[in-house]
């Protein structure tokens, strides 16, 4: 059977487990204990994301918010706030050396790395059961178990896309307006890149980071909740798998 290409926009994991979006549900399955749980939520406002998804520079955030719209608002809510006027006397810590920085960088990522293994592992899962249903391949435990954990849709492209934008952009003292900005851009310069087969450099150092970083071999139990979860998805939008 045939898998209506694309339905499923794209996930995002969690400490205790992983969600996926459609163009018109947000589907979350938790784990807990080795117990599934799915819950499935119809998106508010489907004709706005209708007409956003249409509209280049506003169709990236238009797919950043279907994916987590709570946290995408809260950031919103976040960044409005005029800590400069809150906190005026307030600097940003400085360090005398490159040494220094270089130093507090690297225990940064050695805890990321360490402390969010659960997190990474339902990153990897995800990324398998995804990578599984663009092929057209069928969601079985045994496919999804030997998939990739490597995505070319992986958010962390953009994110790389995104690091010199927001450089070259630096001008610009309204976080807000900044983060508006960077993410238009970036996900249009992502679409028209990956369609293309243009920056390769910028995408094979995105493999590294999920590689080596943001991604883990999944257990069996976290396998079995992205395929459940992923399946429940397409059953919600009308596709069959």
């Amino acid at each position: 059977m045939r898998v209506r290409y694309l339905t499923v926009i794209g996930g995002r994991a969690h400490l205790n487990g992983i969600t996926f979006a459609t163009n018109t549900h947000v589907v979350r399955g938790k784990l807990s204990q080795g117990k599934i749980s799915i819950s499935v939520h119809r998106l508010p406002g489907l004709r706005i994301f209708n007409l956003l998804d249409k509209v280049p520079f506003l169709r990236g955030i238009s797919k950043l918010l279907k994916l987590n719209l709570k946290l995408f608002l809260g950031l919103i809510l976040f960044l409005s706030i005029p800590w400069e006027r809150l906190f005026p006397d307030s600097e940003p810590l400085a360090f005398d050396s490159l040494g220094v920085d270089l130093a507090l960088y690297a225990v940064v990522l050695i805890l990321l790395v360490v402390l969010l293994k659960r997190l990474w592992q339902f990153h990897g899962a995800e990324h398998k059961a995804y990578n599984i249903y663009t092929s057209g391949a069928d969601l079985s435990l045994e496919v999804v178990r030997e998939a990739s954990r490597i995505s070319e849709r992986c958010g962390t492209n953009m994110a790389v896309i995104a690091v010199p934008i927001v450089i070259l952009l630096s001008f610009v003292t309204m976080p807000l307006l900044l983060m508006v900005v960077v993410l238009a851009l970036s996900y249009e310069i992502y679409n028209w890149s990956s369609r293309r087969y243009r920056l390769k450099a910028a995408f094979a150092l995105a493999r590294l980071i999920q590689r080596y970083i943001v991604t883990a071999e999944p257990t069996e139990d976290q396998i079995r909740l992205a395929a459940a979860t992923l399946s429940r998805a397409l059953e919600c939008d009308g596709s069959v798998i």
